[in-house]
């Protein structure tokens, strides 16, 4: 069956990014359409947090703004789709609302989901957010500078629990043609040594096993150091929060990868 990708935009800047790390996603997954979703944020939304008041002037700029950057990301999305090889198909969404609601609701519809690595907590991390804790989808992060040709070889961040299990069995369908796979496990003195996923010998994935020492730094930076002395160019791990709370605390190791993340990461809570 055809998998559906749909791809969160929202700045210029990082929308070629995306678009492009979505047709590589959906030539590694065999997905067949990739869904471009923009959503504009309401004035009344955009001024919550402030004490601005807002009539109807500025109700009237804020509506220009966002009009204004959902002009520049289509003309992002349509040289890439006037580009793209035939055998995908493409639709280009543009929609008024709150962008967590809307990506939670369009997100449980798809099969995938592709968005930015926030660089803030403004709407990009709300959106992330509603992505990763409430859609039950593979989430790929993608940093801004990313390159559209990954998956070549990929390192799967593996701790032996729920949500690392999720996030190896969402990568399996990436790693038919992959040329390498690196397992990254961590482990302290006196725990046994982890072992190769199940997952991933039952499903027939051959990998190499590195076993990283867990230390006072953060972990998230040592997964992401060994990523790249490996040459991985896509990484692999469960999502953690601490918090069911609507302002959710992240696990470090999470929070961390997402902070400073600079090649794809494929999330799975």
């Amino acid at each position: 069956m055809a998998g559906v990708i749909l791809t969160v935009l929202d700045q210029p800047s990082a929308a070629g990014a995306l678009l492009g790390a979505s047709h590589c996603l959906a030539g590694l997954c065999q997905s067949k359409r990739i869904n471009a979703l923009l959503v504009r944020t309401p004035p009344e939304a955009l001024l919550a947090l402030s004490e601005e008041v807002l009539t109807a002037q500025r109700e009237a700029a804020l509506r220009d703004m966002e009009a204004t950057r959902a002009t520049a990301v289509r003309a992002v999305f349509d040289t890439w789709a006037a580009a793209l090889p035939p055998g995908v198909a493409t639709d280009w969404i543009d929609i008024d609302g709150i962008s967590e609601l809307i990506v939670e609701e369009r997100g449980r519809r798809a099969d995938w989901i592709v968005i930015e690595r926030p660089y803030d907590y403004g709407t990009s991390w709300q959106a992330l957010r509603a992505a990763m804790f409430a859609t039950d989808r593979p989430v790929l992060l993608v940093p801004q500078d990313c390159t559209a040709d990954f998956g070549r070889q990929i390192a799967i961040a593996w701790r032996d629990d729920e949500r690392a299990t999720k996030a190896a069995l969402a990568a399996v369908r990436c790693l038919a043609h992959c040329e390498r796979v690196y397992v990254l496990a961590g482990t302290r003195e006196g725990m046994p040594k982890p072992q190769i996923p199940a997952i991933l010998l039952e499903h027939g994935i051959t990998a190499e096993l590195h076993v990283l020492k867990i230390r006072e730094a953060p972990f998230g930076a040592a997964l992401l150091r060994k990523a790249h002395e490996l040459g991985a160019d896509m990484l692999v791990m469960g999502a953690y929060q601490h918090s069911p709370l609507r302002e959710l605390l992240l696990g470090g190791v999470t929070r961390h990868v997402m902070g400073h993340a600079d090649l794809p990461v494929l999330l799975r809570h």
